[in-house]
């Protein structure tokens, strides 16, 4: 009974109690508790801050860092077969101004000379005359003739010429003599009738009965006119010396004249159609002290400007002997050039596209360099129209070659010293932050890669590496200023070859220059090109798209003793990113959890920044992360844990909540003495690596509603 009455009681309490908050505004109350949070990871391992193409790992799972460079490429195909823009200009006096050849024939009978006879003032010729026309048909002893002139014969020319100044020339005479006696000392004379001038004469040979001679008179130095005179005077014949001959004034004397080769040096003529300029010649471009043989244009011009005083039209033919484009046709150009006017000259300016073809610079007699072959043929045609022209009239031809830039040449490409004198970025080192080190070895080479038809020699004079934290260091030892030698290319197809010069421990100082862990190299390169002269004999080659390069090439096997060697993260720091209400949280630890398989003790910092890089916080400070242990064989088997609680108040977390991110330093330096591996170079392997977690277990105030 009793205790039901105590249960009734408590009801009743719990009852009142109840209503009694019931009927009172809602109010609130809190609780503190602890929350355990993973906030950040970063894994501090060379693999992960290095680019890939800069680390190596190698059979025994050790790592190597690689550093490749082009020091300097010497474009110097460019230099080699650049070819100047060349003008070139040259007068051309006509050569040859051909007149037609013209036929004159000149016969007289035995008894046309006797009526002229017969008409002397002599009474001996006149009897003559008439007893050989009262004789014909019957056989008589014929007397001898001194000085008989049978006349003249005109020969009009205005339908060739009008007037000429020859500058060479000649009349053929084939002289036919169908009389029963010889002829003897017969002149022959060539006048211009319109003043009677003479223009050649010539003393006939001796001409036997019914036989011929042929002879050449020169017309060199001659002046014709249109209107010609031919006379035969002083004709002589010693007669029948007494022996009966038959006498037929049918007989004849023939003359067979062909005036021909004539070339005037002035003349006003309507000039047959002719080439009155002729001529191939060499034109030799000056390069230095290159002696090109050949060379394929990529691209280039030709422009030609021709100006002429010839009062005829005339058609010109330009030919760069010995240049051929892809499909074997000849380099050649046609123009017409119009008729000068009177005492003026008349211009054209053309140019065409010498792109693909392939040109012979050897010259005509295939024994010159750097010299074009050029043929320049012009052409009048007859236009039936007198014209005054002369070989002081010309051709004034002035040709550019112009932005030729040739895909191969070939011959001696002279001699040229290249210097380099410049800086390259030494930036994959940038994975140690700062510190030195202490390097078991280093491998750098230098490799030359001549795409170049030529021999040469390069030269290291100085090499000087630039530490942002360590000043300099300069490279010392044989191999600095020591000519090293280049080998040409080889053609056909073309293939570069490659010299590699080494720079290690034992010639030079190179472990202590990287040692410095420089960001930047100084290099002082000399390159020298064909140094024994032309001695391949004009076999020198160079594309367009050849190149000289130096390179530099560098392996570091990462077995070393650290100083101050610094790695550095930059990871996400966002308490917001946790899954937890940030804005209750008052205080708490954080935690640093780090695990070294890093044979190496590390000192470690950490600042955090806001979303603006702006730093909020310093969370670590100098904490010492332990080394991992080493095995007999100084090899580190397992990671060494480190944890370390950090206490951050109200303050301070109120400031870390702003954080966006942080950065992470760890300050790496080997241990002087170590009982299993005193003083030994440790190699890094690729499984070493600094792993560090951030958890937190924060004071959070909780807010509840009743």
């Amino acid at each position: 009974m009793l205790r039901a009455t105590k249960l009734l009681l408590l009801f009743s309490i719990v009852t009142v109690t109840l209503f009694i908050f019931s009927c009172k505004k809602e109010r609130r109350t809190h609780w503190d508790t602890e929350l355990l949070v993973p906030i950040a990871n970063t894994n501090l391992s060379l693999q992960n801050l290095v680019k890939d193409s800069s680390i190596k790992t190698n059979s025994d799972k050790s790592l190597t860092l690689a550093y490749s460079t082009t020091l300097y490429d010497f474009n110097l195909a460019e230099q080699i077969i650049n070819i100047p823009d060349t003008a070139i200009g040259q007068k051309f006096n006509l050569s040859e101004l051909g007149l037609p050849n013209q036929r004159i024939t000149y016969r007289t009978s035995l008894g046309e000379l006797a009526t002229v006879m017969m008409t002397s003032t002599d009474f001996a010729t006149q009897f003559l005359g008439q007893y050989l026309i009262a004789q014909n048909g019957n056989s008589v002893a014929i007397p001898p003739l001194n000085g008989f002139s049978p006349g003249s014969f005109d020969f009009d020319a205005t339908s060739f010429f009008d007037s000429a100044y020859l500058s060479s020339g000649q009349v053929e005479i084939w002289a036919i003599n169908h009389l029963p006696v010889p002829l003897s000392n017969a002149d022959l004379v060539l006048r211009n009738k319109v003043d009677g001038s003479v223009i050649t004469s010539y003393a006939m040979p001796y001409i036997p009965a019914y036989d011929s001679v042929y002879v050449e008179i020169p017309l060199a130095g001659a002046h014709l006119t249109n209107m010609l005179e031919f006379s035969v005077v002083n004709l002589n014949t010693p007669g029948s010396n007494g022996n009966p001959v038959l006498i037929d004034t049918t007989d004849y004397i023939e003359l067979r004249m062909f005036v021909a080769f004539l070339k005037a040096s002035e003349a006003w003529a309507k000039f047959p159609t002719q080439n009155v300029v002729e001529i191939t010649e060499d034109v030799t471009q000056e390069i230095g002290d290159r002696k090109f043989t050949y060379i394929d244009a990529r691209r280039g011009f030709l422009r030609i400007f021709v100006t002429s005083s010839v009062e005829e039209q005339m058609y010109l033919e330009y030919t760069l002997v010995g240049a051929y484009d892809n499909y074997g046709k000849p380099l050649k150009k046609f123009t017409t050039v119009p008729a000068a006017p009177v005492g003026g000259t008349v211009t054209i300016d053309d140019s065409f596209d010498i792109t693909g073809y392939s040109i012979n610079l050897t010259g005509k007699n295939g024994t010159s360099f750097n010299t074009y072959t050029q043929r320049v043929v012009a052409r009048i045609d007859s236009s039936g129209i007198t014209r005054h022209i002369t070989q002081a009239d010309s051709l004034w031809i002035r040709y550019e070659l112009m932005n030729i830039a040739p895909n191969y040449i070939k011959g001696y490409a002279g001699r040229d010293t290249i210097k380099a004198n410049d800086s390259a970025d030494f930036a994959f080192l940038d994975v140690f932050k700062s510190g030195s080190i202490d390097l078991e070895d280093v491998n750098m080479k230098f490799t030359v890669e001549n795409g170049i038809g030529v021999d040469g020699q390069v030269k290291i004079n100085g090499l000087t590496a630039i530490s942002k934290n360590n000043g300099t260091k300069t490279l010392s030892g044989s191999i600095v200023g020591q000519p090293l030698v280049i080998n040409r290319a080889t053609d056909f197809p073309l293939k570069a070859t490659t010299s590699a010069y080494n720079i290690n421990n034992s010639n030079s100082n190179i472990r202590e220059l990287l040692g410095i862990l420089p960001n930047k190299l100084l290099y002082d390169v000399e390159v020298k090109t064909n140094v024994n002269g032309n001695n391949l004999q004009y076999r020198d080659f160079a594309y367009l798209e050849s190149a000289l390069k130096v390179k530099l090439d560098a392996e570091i096997p990462l077995s070393l003793i650290a100083n101050n060697l610094v790695l550095q993260d930059t990871i996400a720091f966002d308490l917001s990113q946790t899954n937890t209400n940030i804005n209750g949280i008052t205080d708490g630890v954080i935690n640093l959890i780090a695990y070294n398989k890093y044979p190496i003790e590390a000192n470690m910092d950490m600042i955090i920044y806001d979303e603006n890089w702006n730093a909020v916080d310093t969370l670590v400070i100098n904490q010492i992360v332990a080394a991992a242990d080493l095995n007999n064989d100084c090899k580190a088997d397992k990671a060494k844990r480190t944890k370390v609680p950090l206490y951050v108040n109200e303050d301070r977390m109120a400031k870390i909540k702003t954080g966006k991110q942080a950065v992470i330093r760890a300050d790496f330096s080997t241990k002087s003495s170590n009982t299993v591996c005193n003083g030994q170079y440790l190699k890094i392997y690729s499984d070493y690596n600094l792993d560090v977690t951030f958890t937190a277990r924060f004071n959070y105030t909780v807010n509840a509603d009743f």
